[in-house]
């Protein structure tokens, strides 16, 4: 990109948010400024008054906030898949969605057109609605994909090639100090973990099969608790759907779990989630006694199965060096 060096960058973002989306902006952000000096400042969305719209267990990301952005064919402008409504409220500035989830655009985009807000607005205010983005081949918008699920999405709406990047995003640097060496067995107990935003009906039948485990859910947790329980679980269980490469699988990884898995959204795709193929399974009753046996298996010879995610754990390891060097050539063009 041309004059890079005297460009502002400005990341959209969700206010007081902090789920993986938003962390990965953040991280970008903290990546621009500290390993490329570039101007990059957090533009957040739908902030409230009297509260810091960046997440506390954010702070360890270098970001500056800014109110206002200048469009100018210098500047850039990173959009997640969630707020493209933005594409065309600037007109000069080069624009780049990050598909960060497939499913949240359409999601997204029909939420600003339903409900109390959308009709006061629309009806009682007189203000002409967002224009959408639906794929209008712009000549200054790109695109960024996740996943590689993202990228057959974008392949599929014929967006470009030469308009696709590949930038996934990196696991929180806390797991990495804390894990435990590769296969090793000292703090691992008989539990298994698992998200239950996700799932629910699937994981409720697995816990009444296999009680004699202790099942944890992850929630209500701080950033180190979440580490502290992955680090002494066995095994992470998720048959949700997965709209993006799952922070909480990669996180798992690098805990050390043994991961078993659904094929719902990314998890269906190697490339996505590079796992054994026999850890993988769809929730259909005929699997039930095989998931079952599985999750057995797994925590009586855990030393003999972590070495079947040795592959995917160096890959999500290297994620945060694969995060700099694709931003490095991105930003020297």
């Amino acid at each position: 990109m041309k004059n890079i060096s005297t460009s502002k960058i400005f990341i959209l973002c969700p206010a007081n948010n902090s789920t993986g989306g938003p962390e990965a902006l953040h991280q970008l952000s903290h990546k621009l400024r500290t390993k490329l000096n570039l101007d990059a400042k957090m533009y957040y969305i739908q902030k409230k008054s009297n509260i810091d719209p960046k997440p506390k267990v954010y702070n360890i990301y270098d970001t500056l906030e800014i109110d206002t952005i200048e469009d100018h064919s210098d500047n850039i402008i990173i959009i997640p898949e969630s707020l493209t409504n933005y594409i065309y409220k600037f007109d000069k500035s080069k624009k780049i969605i990050w598909w960060l989830s497939v499913d949240f655009y359409s999601i997204c985009m029909k939420n600003r057109h339903r409900g109390l807000k959308f009709y006061l607005s629309k009806y009682i205010k007189g203000k002409k609605e967002d224009k959408e983005y639906y794929f209008e081949n712009l000549p200054n918008v790109y695109h960024w994909a996740q996943s590689y699920r993202s990228y057959l999405f974008l392949l599929k709406n014929k967006v470009p090639v030469n308009k696709i990047s590949f930038i996934c995003d990196y696991v929180n640097p806390l797991f990495f100090k804390i894990s435990s060496k590769e296969n090793s067995t000292e703090f691992k107990e008989n539990i298994i973990i698992y998200n239950p935003k996700k799932n629910k009906r699937e994981i409720r039948k697995l816990i009444n099969k296999i009680s004699q485990f202790k099942w944890i859910a992850i929630k209500n947790m701080t950033p180190m608790e979440v580490v502290d329980t992955m680090n002494k679980a066995k095994i992470y269980v998720d048959f949700g759907y997965n709209p993006g490469r799952d922070k909480m699988l990669r996180e798992s990884s690098v805990m050390n779990c043994i991961i078993i898995s659904g094929k719902g959204g990314s998890s269906l795709y190697q490339k996505d989630l590079n796992i054994p193929e026999e850890y993988k399974f769809e929730f259909i009753k005929e699997n039930y006694s095989k998931i079952i046996s599985k999750i057995e298996q797994s925590i009586e010879n855990y030393e003999k199965y972590i070495v079947d995610f040795v592959e995917y754990r160096k890959e999500v390891l290297e994620e945060e060096t694969q995060f700099e060097n694709k931003l490095k050539v991105i930003f020297s063009k």
